[in-house]
């Protein structure tokens, strides 16, 4: 009997331990959870979380998912009450991973996760340096991971979004990127992500819902294939109506790139179950969709629900300058300079858009009605109209040297997009010409345009020509943006040439 007793003890001794060890098992529950995290279906998540973790409480990859969770209600929302709240988390966290079990793929893998979390959080709050030092950390711990289980394919996912960006850091920044040790180079990236997508592997199932989030942003903003990533947009399994994350993406990129109408229907076909994360930010695509249409009320109504909404900062700017333009398109002064009094005093200078609404601001100077109508229908794809705006005018229309540069840089932007390649570039060189020495974004746009008409034709040496151009053009609005594209064409012409 004692015997027996003692052999229950031990099994007992054994199981306990076994159990309470810390551990990353990922098993059907944990890959629901996920799929509702990666929905935005936040709150359903963070339940499954709770009743998850009272069942198998030392399973690690529960913690991987709070911060998920946490960062994309932070990264999405920027409710500064919440980032007070939720921000110290990511270091608790990442010191409970770090109790994890070393031998565990998982292990480094999770970590650098949560680094890439913090890291983007940190830089949305302007913590650019926390920021910086989070980055560096991930990708020291998915390159060791790389080397350490070569199988392991979600390796693949994060280190080749981490290498696509470092290929294509603006020159201010490279000192950083040396200082760190980081090489990186866009195409290998998003080959790696690419290969996580189409590998057939059951771990590669895994994270499906993040590689299918960054890919088309990725071949959209630094390979500048917008057929290819639309394709893929097209042919992939996406559900914008369920996924709340994917469609935020979809919508981005139509509004981005001349399609406003596709935009508008993402947002309008989103399941407005209560689960989902509330996102103010669907009224700012909604508001730049009506403004592309001339839609004055619609995006009057949007933007205005947007900055009541938004408890962050970022395009804040942005939308109240948009408030001021739909109310000067129809002749309100008064309501049009209450909201460009709102542009300087609320928001940040973060992003290039908030940048570009303040320096407008401040010149006190009002947009010329017909460039602003033809530039708005641009935008939103509807070239036509755009071009009938524009009909019967010429550059000596004009009288400032910015607006008859903007005069035929919208002309080369509307026949690029018609496809009309010869007229385009005509025009862009005109752009060039006539506004090299401005602070106007328009010269330096036109570079760009150039390098990616060359490079489509093939004329490699000619398109780097345009693109270093693009590059020694200082001081303009979405310099860093336009930069990055610069030195995206330019490692691509080096490969192809």
């Amino acid at each position: 009997m004692n015997k027996r007793f003692g052999i229950i003890a031990l099994f007992l001794f054994v199981a306990h331990c076994l159990f309470s060890q810390s551990h990353f098992t990922w098993n059907d529950n944990v890959q629901k959870t996920y799929e509702q995290i990666a929905s935005l279906r936040i709150s359903e998540g963070r339940a499954s979380i709770v009743v998850q973790k009272k069942a198998d409480p030392n399973n690690l990859i529960y913690t991987l998912l709070e911060s998920y969770a946490d960062f994309d209600q932070l990264f999405l929302n920027e409710d500064p009450d919440d980032f007070k709240r939720l921000y110290p988390l990511f270091e608790q966290r990442i010191d409970l991973l770090k109790k994890g079990p070393k031998g565990s793929p998982f292990y480094l893998y999770n970590l650098a996760i949560s680094h890439v979390h913090r890291a983007v959080i940190s830089i949305r709050f302007e913590k650019n340096f926390q920021g910086a030092m989070d980055f560096r950390k991930a990708y020291v711990l998915l390159k060791e991971n790389r080397a350490l289980f070569p199988d392991f394919t979600p390796n693949e996912l994060y280190f080749g979004l981490i290498n696509t960006v470092i290929g294509t850091i603006p020159k201010g920044y490279m000192w950083l990127v040396n200082l760190f040790g980081m090489t990186g180079s866009i195409a290998e990236g998003n080959a790696m992500v690419l290969k996580y997508i189409n590998g057939k592997s059951m771990v590669s199932t895994y994270f499906k819902s993040d590689a299918l989030f960054m890919y088309p942003y990725l071949v959209m903003n630094f390979e500048g294939n917008e057929k290819k990533a639309f394709d893929f947009l097209a042919q992939a399994p996406y559900d914008f109506r369920k996924n709340h994350l994917h469609a935020y993406m979809a919508a981005n990129l139509f509004l981005t790139h001349q399609s406003s109408g596709r935009a508008l229907e993402v947002v309008n076909q989103l399941d407005q179950s209560p689960e989902y994360l509330t996102i103010p930010f669907w009224h700012y695509e909604k508001g730049y969709a009506f403004l592309n249409q001339l839609n004055y009320a619609g995006a009057q109504q949007e933007f205005a629900l947007f900055v009541r909404s938004f408890k962050g900062k970022f395009y804040v700017k942005d939308a109240y300058e948009k408030l001021s333009w739909v109310a000067y398109l129809q002749g309100d002064m008064k309501a049009a300079s209450f909201y460009r009094n709102e542009v300087v005093r609320k928001g940040s200078l973060i992003t290039e858009a908030d940048k570009l609404a303040s320096d407008n601001a401040s010149l006190g100077i009002w947009p010329n009605v017909l460039l602003l109508k033809a530039r708005l229908l641009s935008d939103g794809g509807y070239q036509r109209e755009a071009i009938r705006v524009l009909s019967g005018k010429t550059s000596n229309d004009f009288d400032s040297q910015t607006d008859r540069t903007e005069f035929v840089y919208r002309l080369a932007r509307v026949y690029d997009l018609l496809e009309e390649g010869e007229l385009a570039a005509r025009y862009y060189q005109s752009a060039i010409d006539k506004g090299r020495n401005l602070p106007a974004y328009f010269a330096s746009r036109a570079a760009l345009q150039l390098g990616l008409l060359s490079e489509k034709k093939g004329d490699y040496t000619k398109a780097v020509g345009y693109y270093i151009e693009c590059l020694d053009m200082e001081d303009h609005a979405f310099k860093n943006a336009m930069d990055q594209k610069a030195l995206s064409g330019i490692q691509r012409c080096k490969k192809r040439g």
